[in-house]
């Protein structure tokens, strides 16, 4: 595992030499969120709630998912950048020495998710002070749950667009099948509204399937909203294992139908 300890810390290096450009893009992020939040505090200016959250809820939710989004999400990238190597026949050096390539991809990933988090969690908790009438603050038991949940959303995303970047073993545009899995995943992870926001009946589907794991259920942990936390965990590692048979069958397949000619 030392070369992978090696990636980790690469990538830490990496990452760290374009910290202008990952700074913008966290100011960005920032400026979004605050108008976000501003939008919401004039919803809220009469006094009304939406659906059972309060105005500290509600900003408290947007909060913790921008800082969700700017971390845990960046297996998007990730998925553009194998259908890339997939592409140019970049995978052929790792397929010719003892060196995983899918798992050299999320050590990558949690190097860059390590990165971002130092980056941003100051500036969540800028905000959080700016608007400390209005954030709620979990407890430690909550806070744990959060992160432990975080951190298996970190994984999910990963599987989830790795398995969507294999398209390109078969076809030309694979990039094409991860903007659709941004657009389903997003109208189905709580990152546009939460979930609880939305019918009984589309709250029933909504639970039966894995987006669910990827924003909405780790803010409800840091919320506490979460009645039994072992039974939540075990099916979202239920849905991990899931992912890791699909994609190790995928994998297999695509590397026997992979060609690159002049390597």
């Amino acid at each position: 595992m030392s070369k992978y300890l090696t990636v980790y810390k690469n990538s830490l290096s990496s990452f760290l030499q374009y910290r202008l450009n990952l700074g913008l893009i966290l100011i960005g992020q920032a400026i979004s969120l605050s108008g976000l939040l501003y939008i919401w505090i004039a919803i809220y200016k009469d006094g009304q709630t939406v659906g059972s959250y309060t105005l500290t809820g509600i900003l408290t939710y947007y909060l913790i998912l921008t800082l969700l989004r700017t971390t845990i999400s960046e297996g998007v990238g990730m998925g553009f950048e194998v259908v890339h190597d997939i592409n140019e026949g970049v995978i052929t050096n790792y397929l010719l020495k003892p060196f995983s390539y899918p798992l050299e991809k999320l050590v990558k990933l949690f190097g860059q998710a390590t990165i971002n988090t130092l980056f941003m969690a100051p500036i969540a908790i800028f905000i959080g002070f700016l608007l400390r009438d209005y954030i709620q603050l979990p407890s430690l038991t909550n806070f744990l749950q959060f992160v432990g949940l975080a951190l298996v959303a970190l994984t999910l995303y990963y599987l989830l667009y790795f398995l969507t970047a294999l398209s390109s073993f078969w076809v030309t545009h694979g990039g094409n099948f991860i903007y659709a899995t941004i657009i389903t995943s997003n109208f189905l992870n709580g990152g546009t509204l939460p979930l609880d926001l939305f019918p009984t009946w589309f709250q029933s589907i909504s639970a039966y399937l894995p987006f669910q794991y990827f924003l909405y259920i780790p803010i409800q942990g840091y919320f506490g909203n979460i009645e039994n936390w072992l039974f939540t965990l075990s099916i979202a590692l239920a849905w991990i294992i899931i992912f890791i048979i699909i994609v190790w069958t995928v994998w297999k397949m695509g590397i026997k139908k992979f060609e690159a000619v002049g390597r």
